[in-house]
């Protein structure tokens, strides 16, 4: 069903708006046939019945597959998401435990999109056999919102989501993140500080391209709220106590709601017209790669 808070009209907009970037994508390479080559070349898995549910870690916070779990996603054109490929979560602040179970993943490339100071205060425990890439997008601090009520709280997330969009610092660090995603063979990882804002805005791109309908992008944003709800509800907590202010308030600054994720594709659509513009045009992202992601994610 879908998200009752996404007006219908700029739902059905949308959707146009991302399967004629699913269209485009299915232009630059034929997924039948050369994406399979292209699959094959960069050590992708081949189907979903090679790969276990995504496991549950106790100290990396809201970690899953990017495509979903079981069959994975479906795509508007009927395939489905392959498992295994791109995974996303927090940083990777691991125990012992955890780390045994990222080692057993394979994990190629870990890509922290915190800026330098962010991960010097929170250090990767990278997975045995990976490097890591740091892709330094500027957070949406949060702590620097001091909002007066709900309503306030909530324009300030819409606005802050609209500037990954526009600015092009951040349209940089996203271009070359799905260029190195698109060029790197085998399981990859990609992380902030919690895995909600630029980590939830990567994974929906991803999801964009590989032609997931906009329904299924916006729930899968919204199981941040049950997989990190504690860790959710600590945060709007401290944040109330430090700003004096009721829960209510600064709610909206950490939970996921369907307006924020909606914000950002709205400003895509008005920035650039069509998702693929936005793809080669605001990230500088080659078609060919384009297509290999598509060819990594789409069975």
């Amino acid at each position: 069903m879908m998200p009752s808070s996404i007006p219908r009209g700029a739902t059905l907009t949308r959707r146009a708006f991302l399967h004629g970037g699913a269209r485009a994508a299915l232009m630059s390479v034929a997924v039948s046939g050369f994406g399979a080559s292209l699959l094959s070349a960069c050590g992708g898995a081949s189907d979903n019945t090679q790969v276990t549910e995504t496991p549950r870690l106790a100290f990396v916070e809201n970690f899953r597959d990017v495509s979903g779990s079981g069959d994975g996603y479906p795509t508007a054109d009927g395939r489905r998401l392959r498992r295994g490929v791109f995974y996303r979560s927090g940083a990777l602040t691991s125990d012992a435990n955890d780390s045994a179970t990222l080692d057993r993943l394979h994990l190629r490339v870990v890509h922290d999109l915190r800026t330098v100071n962010e991960a010097s205060l929170a250090p990767d425990r990278v997975p045995s056999g990976a490097t890591r890439e740091l892709a330094d997008i500027a957070p949406l601090n949060a702590e620097a919102s001091a909002p007066t009520s709900e309503a306030a709280a909530r324009a300030w997330m819409l606005d802050a989501q609209r500037r990954l969009v526009t600015d092009a610092t951040a349209r940089a660090h996203f271009g070359a993140l799905l260029t190195r995603l698109a060029n790197t063979p085998g399981p990859q990882i990609i992380h902030g500080s919690t895995g909600k804002d630029r980590t939830g805005w990567a994974a929906a791109l991803l999801q964009a391209i590989a032609g997931s309908p906009l329904d299924v992008i916006v729930q899968d944003y919204l199981l941040t709220n049950s997989v990190a709800a504690s860790a959710i509800a600590a945060r709007i907590e401290a944040h109330a106590a430090r700003a004096n202010v009721n829960a209510a308030s600064v709610a909206p600054l950490y939970r996921a709601e369907s307006a924020t994720l909606g914000a950002a594709f709205d400003q895509m659509q008005q920035s650039y017209g069509t998702l693929a513009d936005y793809l080669q045009k605001g990230l500088n992202v080659a078609p060919a790669d384009v297509g290999m992601l598509r060819a990594k994610l789409v069975l």
